[in-house]
């Protein structure tokens, strides 16, 4: 029996597409997963914004631009025949996640979705990766079908999957969510009902009391630690250079071992290929059974 054909839709993270992207080829970290993919697998890039305000090309805030991506992936999925897997990087696993969500009221047809994998979701939950010990920056995403198989990919040491639960770097989320110079007024309407609401994800932990001083020395040490994780391991600006070697943690997963000698990019591989394999089993004619005389 010939082995099935399976489109893999890629979602690549934040300055890894662009608006008017329209390149057939998966690129950017995601590449790296389909080169550990056999040969039944096909690839297929879903382009986007990838913007978070003026951090990226574009300009568009994160939210507008997740749902430009939102749109494309659906109509990528509309798009194709036959069993297809998701996979997203970073703000792209928001885009997978929030597909996903559509799933259970019939809005996207699930039952062609053989898997998702998820490399540094902004919204892991807590216990998604044994590691982990805290969760995505960016806080709860959309409830995820348990009819679809799904793996993240995430490092302890990368704040973006794995921020800590009372992370400083949760306030600068929830401030910079709606960011852009291209829709100022969205953004200060969505500040001041963030505000307004106080509707932060930390809105418990934080008080203006003395009592939390104390916390907040500790916090900001943790956002430090984080946010060096976060950056390159090394920074130029002119003739100055500075070494970071705990950095680069949000773009390891295609290049640093994760389990054993595989990357995390080739871990997430061999999982989609596993559940490839058990779908094609699940679907093979079940051979005769033998007469008894």
């Amino acid at each position: 029996m010939s082995q099935e054909q399976v489109t893999v839709l890629a979602v690549g993270g934040t300055g890894e597409s662009r608006p008017s992207d329209r390149r057939p080829r998966v690129t950017g970290l995601l590449a790296s997963v389909m080169g550990a993919l056999d040969d039944r697998f096909i690839g297929q890039w879903v382009g986007y914004p990838a913007s978070y305000g003026p951090v990226a090309l574009g300009g568009l805030s994160f939210r507008h631009s997740a749902a430009i991506g939102v749109r494309r992936l659906r109509r990528a999925i509309e798009g194709t025949t036959g069993p297809i897997t998701l996979i997203g990087y970073s703000q792209g696993a928001s885009v997978v996640r929030e597909v996903l969500g559509l799933v259970d009221d019939g809005t996207i047809d699930g039952s062609r979705i053989v898997a998702a994998g998820l490399v540094s979701d902004p919204q892991q939950p807590a216990g998604a990766v044994s590691e982990c010990t805290g969760r995505g920056v960016a806080g709860v995403g959309p409830a995820l079908p348990e009819s679809i198989p799904i793996r993240w990919i995430g490092l302890k040491s990368d704040m973006i999957c794995n921020a800590s639960d009372d992370s400083l770097i949760r306030d600068i989320a929830d401030l910079t969510r709606w960011m852009s110079f291209r829709t100022p007024k969205i953004w200060l309407r969505e500040l001041w009902t963030l505000l307004r609401s106080n509707s932060f994800q930390n809105a418990t932990r934080t008080r203006l009391r003395p009592s939390q001083w104390k916390k907040d020395v500790r916090r900001l040490r943790t956002a430090a630690a984080e946010l060096a994780g976060y950056l390159p391991q090394s920074m130029r600006w002119h003739r100055f250079e500075w070494a970071n070697p705990g950095g680069g943690r949000h773009i390891a997963y295609a290049r640093e071992p994760y389990e054993g000698e595989f990357t995390g990019c080739q871990v997430l591989a061999r999982w989609l290929i596993e559940q490839a394999d058990l779908r094609e089993n699940e679907l093979r004619p079940a051979l005769p059974q033998p007469r008894v005389a």
